[in-house]
């Protein structure tokens, strides 16, 4: 790919998706993940990491490589075990089956190099892992036979080396512990022929398994440049020692030039940095599928995601938030469920009084204005109607305020602190819930067809209504 168009592209890389229907994410390193029953929502992001470290610059097309080229090696080893692949309906998003994941990430070295050298060097490998390497090994020496290093799979900081007796124990016992090596190796095995097939070397990689009703289940990548280290065979030939990589590893290298393995402030990408690694992933997809990777342009990726994922039915559309001042404002929010739930549009009930806990209205706000999703506020305050003004000054969405009066005198005394805004706090207020419910409909159905097209049916329906 032209340099000038990843050059382009480093301001629209994909650093986050934010999909407030499907719940609150957990934000892996490069992954935003989300657990829907028992099926999980995977989007590959342009973030990059090294020594455990997200890097605030991004990566352009990273998230497409990594993801694209996950669901290529998937679908060629089904046939050695089960994986949690089930689509990709995004170039940056993978469906999957959700597993309860084994604590133990499962390293296989075909050569003596990075952690597994610099362990070797120090003495620190046999008691890392519980055996020797072969006598005499050289630095990127190749093993006579893949050798299987496990390590924790940490959470926070680094995962750290662990025998395989160890190993055994933290996934439930050896049986189930040599069955993953097996399947590990094998797995190595084909990814290294397939590698050779195109003039490379598949140096190490790590896998990780979940179980899936009882199942052994692989999960997570395979064989991508996050997961796995690159050589270029003939470059490999000539100088073993310095063979041209196609990985990861070249930034880590460039990181440790600078002083960094993961510790003190995180160093500034620079923008050709950031090209040279861009450069890398896409050679790497090409060499390793035969095709050039098909950039996905066009639309903020944010909503090229989401629509994706509302095509495929794992998303109903835009979101209602419905923000009220008080847990008693709840009758009047069933009411406006009620109707968004006949039109199949989603919604999400919180309480955040303005004028108690305003730093969490403020945070709220703040989380939806990420939203990948269209979103509509309803706020439901009555009397001092701060709620509805602190969400209009600081969302990028729009806010119906709904007040909730007791009775005729209190909408009366206080309806104007719903109707009377200042200047840069647009706020539209409707006094009726069901009117409410339906204003954020119609503003919703502006960028969804199947809701414009149930809002025609009920404007249809009402006119017969008056028909004689």
């Amino acid at each position: 790919m032209n340099r000038d168009i990843i050059r382009e592209q480093l301001e629209r890389c994909l650093d986050r998706v934010d999909l407030p229907e499907l719940g609150e994410p957990y934000r892996g390193k490069v992954r935003d993940c989300y657990t829907v029953g028992d099926t999980r929502v995977i989007v590959s992001t342009d973030r990059i990491s090294a020594f455990d470290r997200v890097f605030e610059e991004l990566i352009p097309f990273k998230g497409q490589v990594l993801n694209q080229l996950a669901a290529f090696f998937l679908r060629q080893a089904k046939d050695l075990v089960s994986n949690h692949l089930i689509e990709d309906p995004d170039p940056n998003v993978t469906i999957a089956r959700e597993a309860k994941a084994l604590p133990v990430e499962v390293v296989v070295r075909g050569y003596v190099t990075g952690s597994a050298w610099r362990d070797h060097q120090a003495g620190r490998f046999e008691g890392a892992y519980g055996f020797s390497l072969p006598e005499g090994c050289a630095e990127n020496a190749r093993l006579p036979e893949p050798i299987v290093t496990p390590t924790t799979k940490a959470t926070d900081g680094h995962d750290q080396p662990i025998t395989q007796a160890r190993a055994a124990e933290l996934v439930g016992g050896r049986e189930l512990w040599d069955e993953l090596v097996r399947v590990s190796l094998a797995l190595f095995a084909r990814g290294s022929e397939h590698a050779a097939e195109r003039g490379l070397i598949l140096v190490d990689t790590k896998y990780e398994f979940g179980l899936v009703d009882g199942t052994l289940t692989l999960i997570d990548e395979i064989h991508t440049p996050d997961s796995s280290r690159y050589w270029y065979a003939d470059s490999y030939g000539r100088n073993p020692l310095a063979p041209k990589q196609l990985s990861k590893e070249f930034l880590r290298e460039w990181l440790r030039e600078r002083g960094f393995t993961g510790e003190g402030p995180v160093p500034t990408l620079t923008d050709d940095v950031r090209i040279e690694v861009a450069e890398r992933y896409l050679e790497l997809y090409r060499v390793l599928t035969g095709q050039d990777l098909v950039p996905a342009f066009g639309e903020d990726a944010r909503g090229r995601v989401w629509r994706a994922l509302q095509s495929r039915g794992y998303l109903r559309g835009g979101l209602v938030s419905i923000l009220m001042g008080s847990p008693s404002d709840h009758a009047v929010a069933d009411q406006v469920v009620q109707i968004l739930d006949k039109y199949g549009v989603p919604s999400r009930v919180r309480v955040a009084s303005a004028h108690k806990v305003p730093e969490k209205v403020l945070s709220i706000v703040q989380e939806y204005n990420e939203s990948a999703q269209p979103v509509v506020h309803i706020t439901i305050a009555g009397r001092s109607n701060g709620l509805s003004g602190v969400t209009a000054a600081n969302a990028v969405h729009p806010v119906i305020a709904l007040p909730a009066f007791k009775d005729h005198g209190d909408y009366l005394v206080n309806i104007h602190s719903s109707i009377q805004m200042p200047s840069e706090t647009p706020v539209m207020t409707v006094v009726d819930p069901g009117n409410a419910a339906l204003a954020a409909i119609r503003i919703l159905a502006m960028a969804d067809a199947g809701l414009r097209e149930r809002v025609r049916g009920q404007i249809a329906a009402t006119k017969a209504s008056f028909e004689v």
